[in-house]
């Protein structure tokens, strides 16, 4: 049996040289589902019953899956799912996997990450130095010790968070719709309390409907003077044009964000074919992405959070094992399940 891999790289192909499949033979292409020409699927259409993909801000284009009409399985290579139309895939029968544990240390590690970076300067002062124009009044910084961190979800990666938050000596206030014993005495009863009280915030939900624009400028106005912005989870948790007016009047002191909103436009050259170019909203947003990284308190990375050797090892090794599931008929980690 054919299965199709799409944005293959060369993690994916060593691991699969590294680890034969018996049962099936992986087919990859470079690209992303939507952006692999038609030409070069044809002959797979009809045969296809199983596809894997990882996520981008654009939805998997349903006409495209309409293509495959023997499909039975969507693989995601991604905790997330939120790129793939749950409702058009229970309709056709099409189950769907994701990998919910892979990176909840590596995710964690990145958001701590970006806090220092943030509030110590470090990549300004990295690139001063390389640029011989150093002047040390710019790189005045703050510890973390002592000061209130507010984290917005604690599953996996929100609770380990917490922990490297409280080895650093900070101060934790939480808030999740679901709260776990183990943090009873830090949780408040609303985000509203986060933004007040907290001097970071690091957003660790899904994007839902319920969550997009979580951070608007409703909610930067209830915000402590000068606070820091993590987002290592989605793009549209935040308004960006919401942040970046936050950020030029300093009420926001400085985002380290691994994602973004429409990252693919930044990301992805595919993007410029896309109808989305045709949304206004859309192309105000990726403007703005531009302006916010043109500024020296933001730190944005290429959604790279999760890139580590461990964790993508792990992504890869859950994502064989639930195609092996399925195949065997005892399938695994169902999207939209309980």
């Amino acid at each position: 049996m054919d299965i199709l891999f799409f944005d293959a790289d060369k993690a994916l192909e060593a691991f699969l040289a590294e680890h034969p499949q018996k049962s099936f033979t992986p087919i990859l292409f470079t690209k992303d589902f939507n952006a692999t020409p038609l030409s070069k699927l044809k002959d797979y259409f009809e045969k296809t019953e199983i596809i894997s993909l990882f996520p981008h801000s654009e939805m998997v284009s349903n006409e495209k899956l309409d293509k495959f009409p023997n499909l039975k399985l969507i693989a995601t290579r991604s905790t997330g799912y939120n790129h793939i139309d749950l409702s058009y895939c229970k309709k056709r029968g099409i189950c769907v996997v994701n990998v919910p544990r892979y990176g909840e240390v590596t995710v964690a590690e990145f958001a701590m990450g970006l806090m220092l970076a943030l509030s110590r300067k470090i990549i300004r002062a990295r690139h001063d130095m390389a640029a011989n124009r150093i002047r040390m009044s710019d790189y005045v910084g703050f510890d973390l010790m002592g000061k209130t961190l507010g984290v917005i979800g604690t599953g996996s990666i929100g609770s380990h968070v917490i922990k490297l938050a409280q080895a650093f000596g900070m101060n934790v206030l939480a808030y999740d719709l679901y709260p776990k014993k183990e943090f009873k005495n830090l949780y408040v009863k609303s985000p509203t309390e986060i933004y007040k009280k907290s001097d970071i915030i690091s957003l660790h939900v899904p994007s839902t409907p319920e969550n997009v624009h979580l951070l608007n400028k409703k909610a930067f106005d209830q915000m402590k003077e000068g606070v820091i912005i993590i987002n290592t989870a989605r793009g549209d948790l935040i308004d960006t044009q919401a942040l970046y007016h936050a950020l030029k009047s300093k009420k926001v002191g400085g985002a380290g964000l691994d994602v973004l909103e429409n990252e693919d436009f930044l990301l992805h050259d595919e993007i410029m074919t896309s109808p989305q170019l045709k949304n206004p909203e859309f192309l105000l947003d990726s403007a703005m992405n531009f302006k916010l990284l043109q500024l020296k308190n933001v730190i944005a990375t290429p959604h790279v959070a999760f890139n580590s050797v461990d964790a993508v090892n792990r992504i890869l090794q859950t994502t064989m094992d639930n195609i092996s599931g399925f195949l065997s008929g005892h399938p695994v980690n169902r999207c939209g399940e309980k």
